[in-house]
């Protein structure tokens, strides 16, 4: 019989206390390793749909401590959080948060920062948790002055460990329960009366404003005083048709791929051509930023290439089961739970300008505390690299100052 370590054995009798105590127990991981990517690592391995169904939404199901190299200077201590979730379709699934507790956090009165990076990918190795561990998470100095401030950090992979990119409503549960288990965590020193902003650009906006809109009726305990979010695809049919033959063409070839994922109904093979068949093959292993962050780039091999490639019917987009999968994945359907800033460049080449005016006309006509901000020659890839004004607005809602309104 082979031998088994210390640190095995409390590993397995940890897990036997959670199959005895519903997965409530949280269970301890050895520390993890930048050696080891998401793909490889067995942390990332979801526990059984029997443990899943037996956990509540937002349960700690396993945890481990992260090397603190990328925050050193700041933080006491980092974790990777594995937790039960619920994807798309009301069905448990597991997702991975990181948590980041700084220095200067205080004993008692803690805050959190729910982080959403722009992680817009189609494969485990670009998600912001492994790619905090590497030290190559394009915005890993964004929450630097949160962590100064003392407040804690939670970012969350929130695609889920299928990277269903773009699906709205598992983008939203993950994101929530990605807070509750941070606040459930038995380090952290929070909990549900925690103060909470949430905060992203471009895919992180997405998340951001799906969350907090879907807060109310999925998490309404949860106390999120803010969101802040930027260059959002409000709907991702519109931001397709303008990608489409662009620099960022890639974008609407992995998105069709990212929502099938979440939407069963469709498969992308039976409307592919050849071309589109390899495309889709090549497309499952790339992401957004993969270039900066060491990964296989999703915009690279597709620059300027347009649909009708790749699809047989050229009004792909007008298919009436992609007609349904957009509007079930449109912003704006919900009453969001916080008050938001809302910041869009006029020359975004990839979100439509339109749709971000109209969001913010429906929140305010729903009696929404909106602070919408045009930026006139903001691009999409400039306004990425300017996080202040995010930052100083949801800091502000977390010291409990009063939000503005520039609704009227």
């Amino acid at each position: 019989m082979p031998k088994t370590s210390p640190a095995s054995a409390a590993i397995l009798l940890l897990g036997l206390a959670g199959t005895l105590h519903g997965a409530s127990a949280q269970q301890a991981y050895p520390m993890a390793s930048a050696a080891v990517q998401p793909v490889n690592d067995s942390f990332y391995v979801a526990p059984s749909a029997a443990v899943l169904a037996g956990a509540q939404p937002g349960t700690v199901l396993r945890y481990r401590a992260i090397p603190n190299t990328t925050y050193s200077a700041r933080v006491n201590a980092a974790y990777q959080l594995m937790y039960r979730s619920t994807d798309s379709h009301g069905v448990p699934v597991a997702a991975v948060t990181t948590v980041l507790i700084p220095k200067t956090a205080p004993a008692t009165g803690r805050k959190l920062l729910s982080y959403q990076a722009m992680y817009d990918s189609l494969q485990l190795n670009c998600t912001p948790s492994g790619l905090t561990v590497s030290g190559k998470l394009f915005e890993k100095g964004y929450v630097n002055t949160a962590l100064d401030q003392g407040v804690l950090v939670v970012m969350s992979d929130y695609e889920g460990l299928q990277s269903q990119w773009m699906a709205g409503l598992n983008t939203a549960h993950s994101v929530l329960d990605g807070i509750r288990a941070a606040e459930r965590f038995s380090q952290s020193g929070l909990s549900s009366a925690t103060p909470v902003a949430l905060m992203g650009y471009s895919g992180g906006g997405h998340a951001t404003a799906w969350a907090n809109e879907v807060a109310l009726e999925y998490a309404p305990e949860l106390n999120i005083v803010g969101a802040a979010m930027g260059g959002l695809p409000v709907k991702p049919l519109n931001v397709a048709r303008k990608v489409d033959g662009t620099l960022f063409a890639g974008v609407y070839f992995g998105a069709v791929l990212g929502l099938s994922r979440a939407n069963p109904q469709i498969n992308p093979i039976d409307y592919a051509t050849p071309a589109g068949l390899t495309m889709l093959k090549d497309m499952a292993n790339r992401c957004l930023l993969g270039t900066l962050e060491g990964q296989p780039e999703m915009l690279t091999p597709y620059i300027f290439k347009k649909g009708s490639q790749y699809l047989k019917d050229p009004n792909f987009l007008d298919l009436p089961e992609m007609q349904a999968i957009g509007a079930a994945n449109n912003l704006g359907n919900r009453l969001p739970k916080a008050p938001m800033y809302i910041f869009e460049g006029v020359l975004d080449e990839v979100m439509p300008l339109a749709d971000v005016d109209q969001l913010v006309k429906t929140y305010c006509e729903q009696g929404q505390k909106v602070q919408y901000k045009r930026v006139p020659l903001g691009d999409h890839i400039s306004l990425a690299l300017s996080p202040s004004a995010s930052m100083n607005y949801v800091l502000d809602r977390l010291n409990g100052k009063a939000a503005p309104n520039t609704c009227n």
